[in-house]
């Protein structure tokens, strides 16, 4: 049994495990975090081990389940096992570049108050992979009674250090686990499933972070949604912490003042190629092909928090061939002239989509007139590439 008298009990949750299609319950997530970290204390000792037990009575006092019996618990993971749930719904793990949908438990046994369990092979391999994951709480989540609260607190605990993407309005409810027909109508989304999953978290004292979000529209359609971290400190901590991050912007001003500051900001959504400069006035702005603009308040805002905790990324990083090929060539159109059996000519005009290093030269992958796409099977140095004729 894990430890009672703790403020922390925290496990290494795997970020596409986390991006789930949330179909479960809320006792159904809590009890599925507890049995994931019994499960890689035990694979930390034993990496054979693909059975694993805990016993009901755990799960009932943990979590503080209340009057719940055996019975109830046993019939929780009965319905756990039959549900599969899409993962890695935002594509965090991009090394993967796979989506699915698996069991979250690959089946279970009771037997007079003992759980054995098993997971299916997707989870086992995330339990191996210590690259990518969150660090979740059990504590914290025992006062979380919305799946909604727990699905998003999951969530901003995956993106802590980084901000949630924007994403659309389909993979929100992708990600709580909505279907078509619940809460068709905005008013009622926000009502019943954003508001109180933010309010619950806000309201947390053992959440170190509160959450906000934006809705972004189409034609008066909201489209999109945007959650945004914010994370609490005392009030001595955040003068003191205040006080040394503008000490230290106005020391980056200076010193790069009508300068380039830095590029290769993949983290916060920008392409790796967009130049951030301060300009004369001391202003943060941004220089995409040679067009530049001052960011917004709360833009240039979020951008010096990410740069006062990661200064390293103070640097201009050279682009690659390949990031040189992405930035300059996509879109550019070539003209393809062939010779018919009768000695006419046909010309087509193909775009260059997307590129591909492989042993040091490239591949491109090129959109034909008629909206096909396909791969070039011949590869070009980069000198071939910036010598074709483009129309």
């Amino acid at each position: 049994m894990l430890g009672m008298n703790t403020n922390e009990i925290i496990i290494d949750k795997h970020s596409s495990s986390i991006q789930i299609s949330n179909k479960i319950s809320a006792l159904q997530r809590k009890s599925y975090n507890y049995m994931l970290k019994v499960a890689k204390n035990e694979f930390k000792t034993n990496p054979a081990l693909r059975k694993f037990t805990i016993t009901a009575d755990e799960l009932l006092v943990f979590f503080g389940f209340g009057g719940k019996n055996h019975n109830y618990i046993e019939e929780e993971l009965s319905k756990l096992r039959k549900i599969d749930v899409k993962y890695n719904i935002l594509n965090k793990d991009k090394k993967r570049e796979r989506w699915g949908s698996f069991a979250l438990i690959a089946g279970y046994e009771y037997n007079h108050g003992i759980i054995t369990y098993s997971f299916p092979h997707q989870i086992e391999e995330m339990m191996l992979d210590s690259k990518m994951f969150a660090k979740i709480n059990l504590v914290t989540i025992k006062g979380l009674k919305s799946k909604y609260s727990l699905a998003l607190y999951e969530l901003a605990e995956d993106y802590i250090n980084v901000q949630i993407p924007k994403m659309s309005m389909e993979d929100f409810r992708e990600l709580m686990g909505l279907e078509e027909h619940q809460y068709y109508k905005f008013s009622m989304l926000r009502k019943r499933v954003i508001d109180v999953a933010i309010n619950e978290i806000n309201s947390s004292e053992n959440i170190s972070f509160s959450i906000s979000c934006e809705f972004k529209t189409k034609a008066k359609k909201i489209t999109h949604i945007k959650f945004i971290i914010h994370k609490k400190e005392n009030t001595e901590q955040t003068g003191e912490k205040q006080k040394n991050f503008y000490r230290w912007k106005n020391l980056i001003v200076q010193k790069y003042k009508e300068q380039p500051l830095c590029n290769n900001l993949t983290e916060l959504g920008y392409l790796k190629w967009t130049l951030f400069f301060i300009d004369k006035n001391g202003f943060i702005g941004r220089e995409i092909e040679g067009k530049k603009t001052i960011l917004e308040k709360e833009e240039a805002f979020k951008l010096w928090e990410f740069l006062f905790e990661n200064p390293k990324k103070l640097e201009i990083v050279p682009l690659t061939q390949l990031d040189i090929l992405r930035k300059d060539f996509r879109g550019k159109k070539i003209e393809q002239i062939t010779t018919t059996a009768l000695g006419g000519r046909m010309i087509a005009i193909l775009e260059l989509k997307e590129f591909k290093e492989e042993n040091e030269r490239f591949v491109i992958e090129i959109a034909q007139e008629d909206g096909n796409l396909f791969w070039t099977q011949k590869s070009f140095s980069f000198e071939e590439i910036l010598e074709m004729e483009f129309i």
